[in-house]
């Protein structure tokens, strides 16, 4: 087998860690590897990118005073469905309408269980509900969207409860999870009825509910949780004639959107709207901020213009240890992301993950697992082995470089939470640095 045929063999095996050049010296004279470490990383804060939360795996609702990062406020649309057309419910004497939401307590990331809370759960929070006055389309919603809100229809006041409460299911008093309970008017009630005979008298009477936490919590920081509306659990239940019930569940199959609003602190505002480099730096997730990478010794070494297989590549971070409290713990991981350099301003381009631009060029690449992303001791360290081998190879090929830089984001999706990181991006102390061990095929 011809030896550069050999060295790339070895080079797209799935452990990212094997040094090939080491493994190959002693049997192959001139054959060896060779290290380099690059602190000279430049870091700012950033604009994140447009979430779409149509689709979420969960959804999150509360708002929270970040001692650090400032203002975020988490509002959701849900669309209750009618599961049954028609039956007499004119003229019913309404003795309540209950929304119910049922809370999402944790999801498992890798095995490993993460809360979806957020904040101070001590705090009291008011959260209001109104109806929704825009038609919903089949179309993308971002965490941007904007609705148009019609007539109040009741109220949350009071802490995020995680006790397991009691529910009357067909006559019985079973325990149920913890759930939110409001208490809507009863004209609403009366709407609901009126519109009964068919889906689409339903839908044109009732568009969505939308639940908005007002601006600042009535004690504490405040706090956002997972919310479990598609749950068979989540939905309205409208108490008729004493002891008559109906319900209009949620539903996997119906809408929901989530809306996130931040206004960042002074210190991350000022970053956003500067340049240059920082020396702190902050990330956070559901279209919030980002962290935006620059290295000048990475051009150099991709226009060395030699032929090389890279056997490692890597980065690592550091968390600054004071940001992390029991109220706003660590994400349990981050993304490594690439410019997309087509369009757009720096802040708000769509981008590529590391990890799906490895599996894409290696069939064989294993995935996450030697990617990284992970919070472990105190940081996180990502490989990027064969998005640098190609960044070589097309200098190479073409004398154009198109290495631009990274992103580094918090995840919204996995687990759903409004995460966020605050990163030691001292460049003079070692905090961060890039890593690449090389071999030379000449």
């Amino acid at each position: 087998m011809p030896l550069f045929f050999l060295l790339i063999f070895f080079g797209a095996c799935k452990k990212e860690s094997t040094q090939i050049g080491v493994g190959l010296s002693g049997d192959l004279t001139g054959i060896g590897s060779e290290s380099v470490t690059y602190q000279n990383i430049l870091t700012r804060t950033v604009l994140d990118d447009s979430l779409s939360s149509d689709n979420l795996v969960t959804n999150i609702l509360g708002v929270i005073n970040d001692p650090i990062f400032g203002y975020g406020k988490a509002s959701l649309i849900v669309e209750p469905l009618l599961t049954e057309e028609g039956g007499d419910f004119t003229n019913k004497d309404i003795d309540s309408v209950v929304l119910v939401l049922n809370y999402d307590i944790d999801q498992v990331v890798g095995f490993i269980p993460n809360l979806l809370r957020y904040g101070d759960m001590e705090s009291e929070l008011e959260i209001e509900v109104y109806q929704l006055l825009d038609t919903l389309e089949n179309k993308r919603y971002t965490h941007k969207f904007n609705p148009t809100l019609g007539a109040k229809l009741g109220q949350f006041t009071g802490k995020f409860s995680f006790d397991s409460v009691s529910r009357v299911v067909d006559g019985e008093s079973i325990k149920v999870a913890p759930q939110m309970s409001i208490t809507l008017d009863n004209s609403f009630g009366t709407t609901l009825f009126n519109n009964v005979s068919s889906t689409t008298a339903f839908k044109d009477a009732l568009k969505g509910l939308v639940l908005v936490p007002k601006s600042n919590p009535i004690s504490g920081e405040g706090a956002i949780v997972g919310i479990e509306a598609s749950n068979p659990f989540s939905g309205i239940t409208v108490y008729y004639d004493d002891s008559l019930t109906k319900v209009f569940p949620l539903g996997s199959s119906s809408a929901k959107i989530n809306l996130f609003e931040t206004t960042s602190s002074g210190a991350i505002a000022s970053q956003m709207s500067g340049t240059g480099h920082f020396s702190t730096t902050y990330a956070q997730s559901l279209g919030g901020t980002k962290i935006k990478l620059d290295i000048p010794e990475l051009d150099s070494f991709i226009e060395m213009g030699e032929e090389i297989v890279i056997n490692e590549a890597s980065i690592n971070f550091i968390v600054d240890a004071s940001s992390v409290t029991s109220n706003y713990p660590v994400p349990s991981r981050l993304l490594l992301q690439i410019p997309d350099t087509t369009g757009g301003v720096a802040g708000d381009k769509s981008i590529i993950f590391i990890d799906a631009f490895d599996r894409l060029n290696n069939p064989n690449f294993a995935g996450l697992a030697n990617y990284g992303g992970d919070y472990s001791e105190g940081g996180y360290t990502f490989r990027f082995n064969r998005y640098l081998q190609q960044l070589v190879k097309e200098y190479i090929a073409t004398g154009v470089n198109n290495f631009n830089g990274f992103y580094l984001s918090v995840p919204s999706d996995f687990p759903v939470t409004p995460a966020r990181t605050v990163l030691n991006t001292d460049n003079t102390t070692g905090a961060m640095k890039v890593s690449i061990t090389y071999t030379k095929l000449n």
